[in-house]
């Protein structure tokens, strides 16, 4: 391969878009005020736990699978030629070093705190599971797994992103072929209600795929909301909130998922100034690591904190909620720290020195 192939097979370094820093960053917290509001505080939520007629956390998760097929697209849309072992191999190293790490450090210090019992009782062999990431989204299927970190969705994005490069050309080459594909599975998986285990019928990967396919569809053939559209969605937004019109809830949330984020879209601009900007790119640079930590930390305060005490007093429940997010966010930050260290100590081992580079070239 010439080196102008190779070239075409590299997608070009783009600058940060602030709209999908913002829509991820507006998922995060979402998921966070979902796990701190329940079980806990289901009774007395803090914030609003039915935004739109659909439950917060429903809401989250349609943002982040929308961001993740947005974000993806932005990255390698333009490449004409997708380099799948490059591909593969930055999706491995971008979800899991930094899980295992996780698992390690909260399945370590739970084992402590347990008096040297695990904290899970799984058979043994799931220990796969959580090798693969995928032991969260077994668990929703029934299974006992050794899940304690994360989320659902890691698993669901691993899976997405092992069929990004069909659905990336299916986007590019076919679009009109490729929705209407995904869009008879989704209604196919709706109206059969196909069934595995315990799983959840919006667990399915074709239940969710119209939100992150819609999320490629916007980079790649629109990139922002205008104001006509933003009003548009807004108005969707107010009528579900007062009439709820859709019976079903899938659909609901699909159609919900896909307004608010283009309302978030043609918002994000105004209020793109340099302080929000920081604070945006910080939640969103940490996500992932927010993701990781935050069951844990919520868990764990809890068994500390009674939460009966603050259904009645909700100003306390706010104090609560905002010393979760500072601890949170300080193990991210170390979390992220340490996977940037361990894959830089891995790749030291199998660095070439320079005594065998030149027996080699010898």
């Amino acid at each position: 391969m010439t080196k102008e192939e190779v070239q075409k097979t590299r997608p070009t370094r783009k600058p940060r878009l602030f709209y999908l820093d913002w829509v991820r960053a507006i998922s995060v917290v979402f998921i966070l005020i979902t796990h701190f509001n329940t079980p806990e505080l289901l009774k007395h939520p803090i914030f609003v736990n039915y935004p739109f007629r659909i439950f917060l956390g429903d809401l989250g998760v349609s943002q982040f699978l929308i961001i993740s097929g947005a974000a993806l697209m932005y990255t390698y849309g333009d490449t004409e030629h997708l380099n799948l072992k490059e591909f593969y191999w930055k999706r491995f190293k971008s979800i899991f070093p930094m899980f295992w790490l996780a698992f390690l450090f909260a399945n370590t210090f739970l084992y402590i705190k347990n008096g040297g019992a695990p904290s899970v009782k799984a058979p043994l062999w799931t220990i796969i599971l959580s090798i693969f990431g995928v032991d969260s989204y077994a668990a929703a299927a029934g299974y006992i797994t050794f899940a304690t970190t994360g989320e659902w969705f890691i698993g669901f994005i691993i899976i997405f992103y092992l069929i990004f490069p069909l659905l990336r050309y299916g986007v590019k080459k076919h679009p009109a072929i490729t929705a209407a594909i995904v869009l008879a599975l989704y209604l196919a998986t709706i109206i059969l209600k196909p069934t595995f285990r315990t799983l959840p019928l919006e667990l399915l990967p074709t239940s969710r795929l119209p939100e992150l396919l819609f999320g490629m569809y916007f980079v790649k053939y629109f990139n922002k909301a205008n104001t006509p559209t933003g009003i548009i969605a807004i108005v969707v937004l107010v009528l579900q909130q007062i009439f709820n019109p859709i019976p079903n809830a899938m659909v609901t949330t699909t159609l919900t998922g896909i307004a608010f984020f283009l309302a978030l879209t043609w918002i994000g601009p105004l209020l793109e100034c340099q302080p929000v900007k920081v604070l945006i790119g910080t939640i969103s640079k940490y996500s992932y690591a927010i993701f990781l930590t935050h069951h844990v930390v919520i868990e764990q305060i809890f068994t500390v904190v009674k939460a009966s005490r603050y259904a009645k007093y909700m100003s306390g429940a706010y104090v609560l909620f905002f010393a979760d997010c500072v601890i949170i966010m300080i193990l991210s930050i170390l979390l992220y720290k340490a996977d940037a260290g361990f894959k830089q100590y891995v790749a030291r081992m199998f660095k070439k020195t320079d005594a065998s580079a030149a027996k080699i070239s010898a």
